[in-house]
This record gives structure tokens, C-alpha cells and sequence, in this order.
């Protein structure tokens, strides 16, 4: 392994963060099968939400209980299931109003490879095999030199983009901005010097001047009040590319309920309620929704907080808790609790094993006696074992090789 990429790990891992390196990730992962990811790609990914569906979950655990780690496989997972994948962290995206989330998806997404792949069915759908153009010719000038006559190619292209801007299930404002994109591309309509700039600014939610949109027909603007459709429009136009739509992941959402370091709370009150209101309207409107998985992760004071958790907002939490629980995890709930499935399995042999995959994987020598691991896994504390044990074995590697009986006394808090 790279010395960049061994020190870069473990010093997310020194902080409580899975590395960000996928080999490495997959080289420290104990019983993958069993991960929740799994289930989530095997019964939604590959499946459900394939099929036009849509869901969100809620993900909770104690720090260090594998959420963030498991939120970077399933995505990698949907990546090569063909999904547009986002990730976020909810100190760095104002969750209170929706127009704020579709921004930042929209921001992780390359409109022109969403262009280039909708023009690719438009030329498929007028005869033309793929392939034939050379990477800097457009396909209006390519068509013209095989005998095409430019007025009536360009009419049967304005036929195969109308089809999408009459198309019901996409805003005609959204249908408007990208059609005119396309036949930019395509070239049987070229935009002026900015126009296409202005169009992908106005795709992702961009506040833009009235002066700019309306030489281009747009007379309106995407706010937190058409947001969701504008969401809609996008995902459906995701599987229209090829694409089998969108998996998304906010992690951190425990967030609502932190202090910055100034003291002041990085969501008030009314902010929170409205991040809250928000989510209920997400979880009550993805019917509408085709190919979106939404996955939101934070601790579990989100639900033992009863004064600013979920339970302070109950039109959310009569939605999302679980009216039947046990003490086995269940897969399928919306809310689902990581601690839970880290009980089902943790065991000192399992730490050992942890602990051979981080050697192996980091070169971070001798290990540590099975007897304080199992000292570890039983001794109470505020963190996840998992935590504990990672810990335990990095400050081992920085501090030398330490010593075993020390191992209880770092990590038992």
C-alpha cells in the first residue's frame, strides 16, 4: 500500500472516520455479508427502487458503530448498479429547507454527460447507429454531410425533444432548460455566448436574474415551493439517460441537535422543526418519486432526545418509528439501528479478526491479547466497541507497541 494512502487512514481512523480509500475500506470490513448495506442493495438498489420505486431510511447508532462505513459501501454499491450517487454531511447542507438538498445533489451531478446521454437516444431514435461521430462534430452537421436536409432534420429533432417537454411527468420549465441544452449539443439550435452556463446554473437551483432567463423562456425559479417537483423531474430524467436513478446519503444528521464552537446551537429551534418538516414531507411525498433511495444517519440521541430528537417532532416520528421492536435488528424498518446489528455478531473473536485486517491491511504490527479484547467488547461505554477496538489498536501503533494490560485503561470510557 502507498504511504499516503496507509497515513491518510489511519488518520481517519485516529478520528473516528472510516477511510475514504474503497480498498481499504474492504480490507478492514468484518462480516460483510451481514452488513446492512447488503440487505439494502439486494432488496432496494437491485431491486424496488430499479423497478421505479423510491424509499428513505433512517440510520442510527452510537459513535464509531460502523454507519459512515456502511454508508460508503452501499454507495459504491450503487455506483456500480448504475445509480447517480450524493453524499452529504448535515453540518455542511442546510437541511431546513428542500431547495437546499436538490442544490447540493445537483451540484454532484454532471448535467453535461446527463445532456450527451438524452441526445444519445434522441440520435438513436431517429435511425442513426451510435459511434459514428467524431468527439468534436455535432450530430446536426455529421447528419448534413450524409444527405440529410438541414429544415426537416431539425424539425424531426424538435419532434424527438417536444416528446420530452410535453412528457407529464417532468416540470415544463425543467423539460424547457434541458431540451434547449440539448439542441445546443445536438446542434440544430445553437444558444448564444452564456446562455448555456445560464441554463446549467438555472438546473441546479441557482439564483439567477430575470433579465438572463428571459431571452431563454424561463420565467420562474427553483425555490423550496417547487423543489420537490423540480426533484421529481430530475430523477425521472435520470432513468430516461440510462441511469437507475438516484441513491442519496446525508450522514450526521445528529448535527440538528450540536453546538458550533461558538456555543450557538447549529440549528435553532424553528430551524430544526423545519429540517423535521421537511423530512416528514420527503417520507409522505416519495410515492411521487421513481428511482430515489434517501438514507439519513446521525446518533442515537436523534431518538433519545425528547426534546429536540425525533420524538420532539411527532408528525416525523409517527411516521418513521417502529411499532414493533425486538432485540434482533430488522432490515426492512425505516428507522433502522446499527447498534443493534454490531450486538448480533460483536464478539471477542470477531475483534480479533478486526484487529488481523487492520495489521494486515495498515502494517501496524504485533497485535493485542485476545483477553483484552474481550475486556473491550464487555467493559460498558458511551462509544461503540467497534470504536473502542479500532482505537485501541492505532494507539497501540503510535505509541510504539504499547503494552496489553494498558489496552482496558485507553478505551474503557
Amino acid at each position: 500500500m502507498e504511504p499516503a494512502i496507509r497515513e491518510k487512514a489511519l488518520e481517519n481512523l485516529r478520528h473516528g472516520i472510516p477511510p475514504l480509500d474503497l480498498q481499504v475500506l474492504h480490507a478492514i470490513t468484518v462480516r460483510e455479508r451481514e452488513g446492512i448495506w447488503n440487505s439494502w442493495r439486494d432488496y432496494y438498489l437491485d431491486d424496488y427502487i430499479a423497478c421505479g420505486g423510491s424509499k428513505v431510511k433512517f440510520l442510527i447508532g452510537k459513535p464509531g458503530s460502523g454507519k459512515t462505513h456502511a454508508l460508503l459501501l452501499m454507495l459504491e454499491d450503487a455506483r456500480r448498479l448504475g445509480y447517480i450517487t450524493f453524499f452529504a454531511d448535515a453540518r455542511q447542507v442546510r437541511l431546513n429547507k428542500f431547495d437546499s438538498i436538490y442544490q447540493a445533489v445537483l451540484d454532484a451531478v454532471d448535467v453535461e454527460a446527463l445532456v450527451t446521454a438524452y441526445c444519445n437516444t434522441v440520435v438513436d431514435g431517429l435511425g442513426y447507429p451510435d459511434g459514428q461521430l467524431m468527439p468534436e462534430q455535432d450530430f446536426f452537421s455529421w447528419a448534413q454531410a450524409q444527405g440529410r436536409a438541414a429544415d426537416s432534420l431539425r424539425r424531426d429533432i424538435q419532434e424527438k425533444l417536444d416528446a420530452l417537454y410535453q412528457d407529464r411527468k417532468i416540470n415544463h420549465n425543467f423539460a424547457l432548460a434541458f431540451t434547449q441544452l440539448c439542441a445546443h449539443h445536438l446542434g440544430s439550435r445553437r444558444l448564444a455566448d452564456g446562455q448555456k452556463d445560464i441554463l446549467q446554473e438555472w438546473l441546479k437551483g441557482r439564483p439567477l436574474p430575470a433579465r438572463a432567463l428571459k431571452p431563454l423562456k424561463i420565467f420562474t425559479r427553483i425555490d423550496k415551493y417547487n423543489a420537490r417537483h423540480m426533484m421529481s423531474s430530475f430523477l425521472y430524467l435520470l432513468r430516461l439517460c440510462g441511469h437507475r436513478g438516484l441513491c442519496a446519503v446525508v450522514d450526521d444528521l445528529s448535527a440538528l441537535l450540536e453546538r458550533g464552537p461558538d456555543g450557538r446551537a447549529l440549528y435553532g429551534r424553528s430551524a430544526r422543526n423545519e429540517v423535521y418538516e421537511s423530512l416528514r414531507q420527503l417520507v409522505d411525498d416519495f410515492a411521487g418519486f421513481e428511482g430515489a433511495f434517501f438514507v439519513f444517519a446521525g446518533r442515537t440521541e436523534l431518538i433519545h432526545d425528547e426534546k429536540g430528537g425525533f420524538k420532539s417532532y411527532e408528525a416525523l416520528w409517527m411516521r418513521i418509528q417502529n411499532e414493533v421492536s425486538g432485540a434482533r435488528p430488522n432490515r426492512f424498518a425505516d428507522l433502522f439501528n446499527q447498534d443493534l446489528l454490531v450486538k448480533e455478531f460483536l464478539s471477542a473473536e470477531i475483534c480479533l479478526e478486526l484487529q488481523q485486517k487492520l495489521n494486515k491491511a495498515l502494517d501496524l504490527g504485533s497485535g493485542i491479547h485476545q483477553d483484552d479484547f474481550r475486556c473491550m467488547v464487555e467493559n460498558v461505554s458511551m462509544l461503540s466497541p467497534v470504536r473502542r477496538v479500532v482505537e485501541a489498536i492505532v494507539n497501540q501503533y503510535d505509541a510504539g507497541g504499547g503494552g496489553n494490560g494498558e489496552v482496558c485503561s485507553q478505551t474503557g470510557r
